[in-house]
């Protein structure tokens, strides 16, 4: 393990461990080990003692951790007697969501420029994947930047319409002409909030028909806040989602979602064309100002939730945030909210979902599910 403090690493721990059993063959062709290069090593006990010494109540970061290191360590922890639930940040579905190319540890180190001297070797592992989940992070955050910053269009255009110098400079005529329709729009709360304040405050500033007109007008805003019925903006998406929602009369509601899940499975974003029958899913994030008659959240379980762990974040902080992310989802629904989980995933516990139990829900009928071949 590597300690990462403001993105440098400041510290790091390293032990081999003597094991219960031989070294097998396969084994020491990866890590390069032998039993007699592990002879001397201290058992897992007090290895496992010192390790959590310097880890602390810190988060730990691993590279498909979720799969393998963390289901073998909390195994063999509770063996000794310190049985406990780790809490780790897995790099390996951020890698995926970034990039289409490979995500192996050492394709991503020679993708950033980060040298990893023995692959399989854990302390060379350990800092080759520091360097890689902090070049993550900053891809990461030119992704939110991009797409989370989109709600404060509103608020630029309510800004730029008080600013007189809005038409000084090339920039601000384009942010300006874009911000606009976001202030003036539907799902908009810009003018209330200006209102509001300007009441609040006994401003002076222009009165909120002043800014309308300087955003457009009246004409402008009722134009795009008027309601277009979905079917005539996207009839082939609407159509294709009647179909997948109509249940059939002898159709159970386990066939039902098996069917819609393989369509969703099995459909494409690559390439200009895409799957005919493709699904189109919203994050929990783009659903704000929306509504639907059925709602279907997919992986209520710990840790699945954006913002359930971060390592940079406060827990009780990124729970709360967790939480009130599906309370956004779940007031989506007009008539029908479906809650899912999964028990297991790839045939391991996939741990339990506080959200429920603090909801005093319970499983309605499990069912086993393949999805394009995998469980």
């Amino acid at each position: 393990a590597v300690l990462v403090v403001d993105g440098q690493v400041t510290d790091s721990f390293r032990s081999l461990v003597r094991p219960s059993r031989p070294v097998s063959v396969r084994a020491r062709e990866v890590h390069g080990y032998s039993d007699s290069d592990l002879a001397g090593a201290p058992p897992f006990a007090v290895v496992w003692e010192d390790f959590r010494r310097f880890c602390g109540d810190r988060v730990l970061v691993a590279h498909n951790g979720r799969r393998f290191d963390v289901p073998v360590l909390e195994r063999m922890a509770a063996d000794i007697g310190r049985p406990e639930r780790l809490r780790v940040f897995d790099t390996l579905p951020l890698a995926r969501s970034l990039s289409g190319d490979s995500s192996r540890l050492e394709d991503l180190a020679r993708r950033f420029g980060i040298e990893l001297e023995r692959s399989h070797h854990a302390l060379d592992d350990a800092r080759a994947l520091a360097g890689v989940y902090l070049a993550l992070e900053k891809l990461r955050a030119e992704r939110s930047r991009k797409a989370a910053l989109v709600n404060l269009l509103p608020y630029l255009g309510l800004s730029l319409a008080l600013d007189d110098r809005r038409g000084d400079t090339e920039e601000l005529r384009l942010l300006y002409g874009i911000a606009r329709a976001h202030a003036l729009g539907r799902f908009s709360d810009a003018l209330e909030y200006y209102e509001r304040e300007r009441e609040r405050l006994g401003s002076r500033g222009p009165s909120p028909e002043e800014v309308i007109e300087r955003l457009g007008g009246r004409d402008m805003m009722d134009r795009l806040r008027q309601e277009v019925d979905p079917s005539r903006r996207y009839p082939s998406a609407v159509a294709r989602l009647e179909a997948l929602l109509d249940q059939g009369p002898d159709e159970t509601i386990e066939d039902a979602m098996r069917r819609f899940l393989q369509r969703a499975a099995l459909s494409t974003s690559q390439g200009a064309e895409v799957d005919d029958h493709r699904v189109n899913l919203l994050t929990l994030h783009s659903t704000k100002g929306l509504e639907f008659s059925r709602v279907y959240v997919v992986g209520v379980e710990d840790e699945q939730l954006p913002g359930w762990i971060s390592p940079d974040e406060d827990r009780d902080e990124a729970i709360r945030e967790a939480r009130r992310l599906l309370y956004v989802g779940m007031t989506r629904a007009r008539d029908r909210l479906v809650l899912t989980r999964v028990d297991r995933r790839n045939d391991r516990p996939s741990g339990g979902s506080q959200f429920l139990t603090e909801m005093g829900l319970e499983v309605e009928r499990p069912f086993e599910i393949t999805i394009a071949g995998a469980p």
